[in-house]
């Protein structure tokens, strides 16, 4: 009988030789990466063997299923011989995919997914750069010629030494073989998954075993193809040949230089001395602050408010879009997609040379929809989350625990950071099925909308945060930020157009504002990061697709939905598909719903909007493609 003792020797001897492969790519690259000690060293380890072992499952998945199969047929020598070819074949592969990212590596930053087969064969130029790698890489080559060697003899040993006795099956037999494999099967599963976790191991998890510099050495690059394939993902865009004309349309490096927001203020607001802290409310559309929200209506009086939007339809979208500057303009959201990996800047990681401690607080399940991961990706220190606050009395049966406690929660620990600070806290109970806590029910108005009395009690929940922050020590030097992750569910006209039903509340509050300013132009999420960082007078280079609200320029907003990009400049929007090349021009104020294309009487106007989307998206696609989001050459 083929002993299942070989077969689980030949999966360690394909794990151990996955696991090598990631110890040359550190040797093969030393410069690219930064490990801080032994106690970096064992994350990274540990985070490695995590993912290596969901690979090695997924590529002998049919290795694994012949070997412990519990049929007399496994004795069969041409099943053995097929048996033994999936299993070459699937270590051959993960060998090959290793080995090659070794030296690609270097040219992007980032393991290879699988929009890198978009340009397998494009102008025939990959078939000439093979014998070019091989040179130019001989020692990668030769790496992978001795590793086979070692894999082959001692697979053959194992073959040699454990292959079993025949045996005649029987009742006992068949029980036994049944137990093991439904065992396999289960053990194979959790590898596959990564372990218990609420979702499947992903791209961004790697994220918890270092820092971002060393993400490649926790993840491999057999998972990384295998995780990504079939995603489309994006294409590289070439609507520019020069880098002057490209940028002159759209240049997402922006310096957030100062115009005259110090004069808004009693005392001129300064990185290194002013907290910040974000507030995303779930689900909330602009015309909830129009009779649901009374204390948010009367902080935004004293606030510097504009008319806000949001640049998608999903928290997973609305979050990166706040804290990243970066908009969903692809089909999925940044955090899910192939590019979930790459580098990418936020409050967190610009603030962190100026000494800021950061946290991201969230009252629901550790992991929902990946925010975790996100926001430890993006530089944030902490996390806290349900798990954290450790207290289901306040656990609203579904998502998580109530607003009001679990912000009372985050001021607590506020208290026991050190300033400067900067906090991000995304709200919950504003979400569908709208549940309040027992003794907060009839105290808000019901509102013609399931949405509103929930409205209200956020509102609740934000006042009492505010009433407790206003008596801490840090709050004076504070800048507040509160907007929404996306709009919802609206009624009236004016929210209900094509762009209305993406207007949210974006606020800029701080104590020291000598009064409340209200802009008539608009804001979209990805303008927040650089305007706010205009307002502590950041002077470091931002990456953002939006832009600093306080600048002089062309103000626009970019929305991506249903494969169709939506661009407003002042009263105009214009709508651009790329598959047909199609694009229209709309007058908002005569036509908001965007029904008549005006386009054919305004072609200089049109062409200059269709510029400015395409730039818009080649500078979007081809920096998530290179990993270059944090590059501000």
């Amino acid at each position: 009988m083929y002993s299942r003792i070989a077969a689980g020797l030949k999966l360690i001897l394909a794990l151990c030789l996955l696991l090598l492969t990631q110890v040359f790519m550190y040797v093969f690259n030393p410069t690219l990466f930064s490990i801080d000690g032994f106690g970096d060293f064992f994350s990274i380890f540990f985070g490695a063997l995590r993912y290596a072992l969901a690979t090695v499952v997924v590529y002998l998945s049919v290795f694994i299923l012949m070997a412990f199969f519990p049929v007399a047929l496994r004795q069969n020598k041409h099943y053995r011989r097929v048996q033994n070819f999936f299993y070459v074949f699937g270590v051959e592969a993960m060998l090959v995919l290793n080995c090659g990212d070794m030296g690609y590596f270097k040219f992007t930053f980032k393991r290879l997914t699988y929009d890198f087969f978009n340009y397998l064969g494009v102008g025939g130029d990959f078939k000439k750069l093979i014998p070019q790698f091989v040179r130019d890489y001989w020692y990668i080559f030769l790496l992978f010629i001795i590793m086979n060697v070692v894999f082959i003899w001692l697979k053959n040993v194992i073959d040699h030494r454990l292959s079993g006795k025949l045996e005649n099956p029987s009742k006992k037999w068949y029980g036994a073989n049944w137990a093991y494999f439904i065992c396999a099967l289960a053990l194979a599963l959790l590898c596959q998954r990564g372990g218990f976790q609420l979702r499947p191991l992903g791209l961004m998890q790697a994220n918890f075993y270092s820092s971002s510099q060393n993400t490649a050495l926790v993840l491999n690059t057999p998972f990384t193809l295998y995780r990504t394939w079939g995603k489309k993902g994006i294409e590289k865009k070439h609507y520019f040949d020069s880098e002057k004309e490209l940028n002159s349309y759209f240049n997402p490096v922006i310096n957030p230089a100062l115009t005259n927001e110090d004069s808004l203020f009693t005392e001129p607001l300064q990185v290194g001395k002013t907290n910040v802290v974000v507030i995303i409310l779930e689900s909330f559309a602009a015309e909830y602050t129009e009779g649901y929200t009374p204390f948010l209506t009367s902080l935004a009086k004293k606030s510097i408010t504009f008319e806000g939007y949001a640049n998608g339809k999903r928290s997973i979208e609305g979050i990166p879009a706040v804290l990243s500057a970066l908009p969903s303009l692809m089909d999925e959201s940044y955090i899910t997609s192939q590019y979930g990996s790459n580098k990418l800047s936020s409050f967190a990681s610009l603030l962190a040379p100026y000494g800021y401690q950061s946290a991201f607080f969230h009252g629901g399940y550790n992991g929902t929809m990946g925010f975790d991961a996100y926001t430890k990706k993006v530089g944030y220190q902490q996390y806290f989350g349900r798990r954290e606050y450790a207290n289901d009395k306040d656990y609203d049966g579904n998502w998580g625990i109530f607003d009001e406690p679990f912000l009372q929660y985050m001021v607590k620990k506020l208290n026991t950071f050190k300033a400067p600070f900067t906090a991000a806290v995304f709200t919950l109970s504003s979400h569908h099925p709208y549940t309040i806590p027992p003794q907060h029910k009839g105290q808000f108005p019901k509102g013609t909308m399931i949405v509103h009395e929930t409205i209200g009690y956020s509102d609740f929940a934000l006042k009492r945060f505010f009433e407790s922050a206003s008596r801490q020590p840090w709050f004076q030097n504070t800048l507040f930020i509160i907007s929404a992750d996306h709009s919802a569910q609206t009624q009236k006209p004016q929210y209900t157009t094509l762009l209305g039903k993406t207007r949210i509340p974006i606020i800029f509050y701080s104590p020291k504002l000598k009064h409340g300013y209200h802009y008539s132009s608009y804001i979209q999420q990805s303008d927040i990061l650089p305007t706010a960082m205009s307002l502590i007078n950041y002077s470091k280079p931002v990456m953002a697709f939006g832009q600093n609200a306080f600048a002089a320029g062309e103000r626009f907003y970019m929305l991506h939905f249903n494969e169709e990009y939506m661009l407003r400049i002042g009263d105009y929007l214009c709508k651009y598909q790329e598959g047909g090349a199609r694009a229209e021009l709309f007058y908002l104020p005569k036509d908001p719903n965007a029904k008549q294309n005006i386009g054919q009487e305004n072609t200089q106007l049109l062409k200059h909007f269709v510029l400015k989307t395409q730039a818009i998206i080649q500078q979007y696609n081809n920096r998530l493609i290179t990993n270059g989001l944090t590059s501000y050459e």
